[in-house]
């Protein structure tokens, strides 16, 4: 028919003429106001004459070589781009509509005015009606195929956002689960960006989670609100928005969206049992009116099914950190009953602090009321280049604090210090270490300020949650529960200590040749222990079982103790016995049990032709061999009533040469080690004495003569 109509010579030139010299008469009359409604048409309206201009140079070139292809391929690709993005048939189907009723109108005028005749005018209106109804009936097949297309694609998008919770199951992680749910947002709507938005239930602020470009910029860095009418769509309707344009309604929508620099946003609430938790904001900028109903519809379920997601993954956080916290606790208790040791637990509940609330550093200060002065006693993590850290070893006063500050932590209340004023940090370091703000604990009992526990955080003080102060006030109880029994525990160790020691003094009084004997063993031990590494706990066992090691001779008669000659077999059996009867003075004695096996065992020959029981090699007490090597050295350098104090390299002598068979070779190297150390500070305190009295000699030579007066 087409090609019939293209032989009426008059017909197609009428056709020709009005496409050429009356576009513009053409273009005027194609309505702007009669047309559908639709968002299709919205965008021609924003392009209209580039677009119709274009339109009309298509139809005009197919008439003019008699061939429709181009500008029907033309028309089957237009219908299946924009049934692709979700306009509606009747939308499609209007552009050739309107160009066909506005080129019969000026047809129609040109009849009137002579301009045509009407046997031309009716063949171009052939002509005309016969393409474009081809241009209708080829974009209302495309859309229809597209539109099937579209609804199975779409199908299929909507079973993946079904398995997609399901396939996260196993990642209950929420940075994770933000970045997978970006990655899948964009694969599903063909988004550009996408950000994920929580909502605060009370403030209704907004944090940005995360997101695929610099939020940063966009928000800003803290929580930020959006315009009360978004609000109310997105909150109390729970219903998605489209924004196009800037709405002089939202403000701070528009101010975002121009930063942005994008022109359409669709915004989804993130729901949670009727509850809105937060928002999805996608965006694409090369596609502005990529959301149709069927998009904007996907994209509301994909919201959804992550909410569903993001809540198992919060509760999930949630139960995890409650069972760190509850882990915390009570291993704290486990401390605190375990041992009493300051230092040991301190460090411990440091380490603990910084993992459960997620600090860089954290420390421990104990308030000494003699000087009233803080002191560092336990750091967890130490800044970057922070020598400056090691002045406040010397304590920081109240009075360094702020008044808020100090105030806070007298009255037994926390403190969130400002790092900027705050003498824990230096104010040009505070940028570089990250902190923001900085937390002091008061570790208190009903009657004393004990200290403080330090927490440096990289947040605001109006960001720390609830929870962190609730954790760190928990174990600064605990610390303080320690602290007092540690003291206590001190207090009543040192008055038996004390007890005991005066008894063992006693001993000595019976034998002036060993006065201060035990105070000799003990440095001698203690040096040996120190250069074999040993911990604190055996230190402190080592000191005290050197310091009452004799206490046994309590029982032995003092004739025996100070008589000049050898003993009788008979009184050498005697002698003998005051390492199983020291054992059992201190048996009662319950913080000296450890240190009683170092006193029965310090008689025993590593050979194991010693006594009380005769015991060989490591079966010995560790403690044990160390006493026997520092109490023979410091009984062969003194005086006894049988002899006198043997020279310093035969006694060295003598401990060397029995190494394996009355003493263990290692505790033997050890001592020999500390010896040399030893012989070499005395040369060393020598030569300095002797260069001090030397220049004092030369000063007085050189000095001049007083005047006489």
């Amino acid at each position: 028919m087409a090609e019939a109509l293209f032989e009426s010579v008059e017909g197609r030139k009428l056709a020709l003429d009005v496409l050429s010299r009356k576009r513009s008469e053409v273009l005027a009359r194609i309505p702007e106001n009669d047309t559908p409604g639709s968002s299709f048409y919205a965008f021609t309206k924003q392009t209209r004459k580039k677009y119709f201009t274009a339109y009309l140079g298509l139809l005009q070139a197919a008439i003019e070589d008699g061939d429709t292809t181009d500008f029907l391929g033309n028309e089957t690709f237009q219908s299946y781009s924009h049934a692709k993005n979700g306009y509606a048939l009747k939308d499609v189907l209007c552009v050739p509509g309107v160009v066909k009723n506005s080129l019969l109108s000026v047809v129609k005028d040109m009849v009137g005015d002579g301009e045509a005749g009407p046997e031309a005018a009716f063949q171009c209106a052939l002509l005309l009606n016969e393409v474009l109804g081809q241009a209708e009936s080829i974009r209302a097949q495309s859309y229809t195929q597209t539109r099937d297309e579209v609804i199975r694609f779409f199908h299929t998008y909507q079973e993946d956002i079904d398995r997609f919770p399901s396939n996260l199951a196993a990642t209950l992680d929420f940075s994770t689960l933000m970045l997978s749910s970006i990655k899948k947002c964009i694969e599903l709507v063909d988004a550009g960006r996408c950000a994920f938005i929580t909502r605060d239930l009370l403030t209704n602020q907004l944090h940005v989670e995360a997101s695929n470009f610099d939020h940063q910029k966009t928000f800003g860095d803290g929580p930020f609100k959006l315009d009360e009418v978004l609000v109310k769509q997105l909150v109390q309707e729970r219903r998605p928005v489209v924004v196009e344009g800037y709405p002089r309604s939202m403000p701070v929508m528009s101010g975002i969206m121009k930063k942005m620099k994008t022109k359409v946003v669709l915004i989804a609430p993130l729901m949670v049992r009727d509850r809105n938790v937060g928002l999805m904001l996608i965006d694409n900028i090369e596609r502005p009116h990529m959301f149709t109903p069927e998009t904007v519809n996907l994209a509301v379920r994909f919201a959804n099914k992550v909410s569903a997601a993001m809540e198992n993954a919060r509760l999930h956080g949630s139960e995890q950190q409650k069972l760190k916290e509850t882990m915390a606790l009570l291993e704290v208790a486990r401390l605190v009953t375990s041992t009493l040791d300051i230092d040991v637990l301190l460090s411990r509940l440091v380490q603990i602090t910084a993992d459960v609330c997620e600090v860089g550093k954290c420390s421990a200060y104990i308030y000494v009321n003699e000087s009233r002065r803080f002191y560092p006693t336990a750091t967890f993590s130490l800044f970057p280049d922070s020598d400056w850290e090691m002045g406040l070893g010397e304590g920081i006063q109240p009075a360094d604090l702020t008044d808020e500050d100090s105030e806070a932590l007298f009255s037994y209340q926390v403190a969130m210090s400002d790092p900027h004023v705050s003498p824990l940090i230096p104010d040009d370091r505070v940028e570089d270490t990250g902190t923001r703000s900085i937390l002091l604990v008061p570790v208190y009992t009903r009657e004393n300020l004990l200290g403080m526990m330090v927490l440096y955080y990289a947040k605001e003080r109006d960001e720390l949650e609830n929870e962190d102060l609730n954790m760190v006030t928990g174990i600064a109880g605990q610390a303080a529960v320690a602290l007092e029994n540690a003291s206590l525990y001190e207090d009543l160790e040192m008055s038996y200590f004390s007890t005991v020691k005066a008894l063992a003094r006693a001993i000595e009084v019976k034998d002036p040749y060993t006065y201060g004997h035990s105070e000799r063993v003990t440095e001698y031990a203690i040096t040996i222990a120190g250069k074999m590494s040993l911990s604190e706990w055996d230190l402190r066992n080592i000191k005290y079982a050197a310091a009452l090691h004799d206490i046994g001779k309590i029982g032995i008669a003092r004739k025996i103790l100070n008589k000049p000659g050898a003993l009788s077999e008979e009184e050498f059996i005697h002698v003998k016995t005051h390492p199983r009867l020291g054992d059992s003075i201190i048996e009662p004695v319950t913080f000296l049990q450890a240190p009683r096996e170092i006193i029965l065992h310090h008689h025993e020959r590593f050979d194991g032709k010693g006594y009380p029981d005769g015991i060989a090699g490591e079966d010995i007490p560790l403690g044990a061999r160390i006493l026997a090597v520092a109490d023979s050295y410091e009984a062969m350098m003194s005086d006894r009533p049988y002899r006198k104090a043997l020279p310093v390299v035969e006694a060295v002598k003598e401990i060397e040469t029995n190494a394996g068979t009355q003493f263990d070779p290692v505790v033997v190297k050890a001592f020999m080690e500390a010896i040399v150390e030893q012989e070499e500070k005395a040369k060393a305190d020598t030569i300095a004495a002797e260069q001090y009295r030397t220049r004092g000699v030369t000063s007085a030579e050189t000095a001049p003569a007083t005047p006489p007066a």
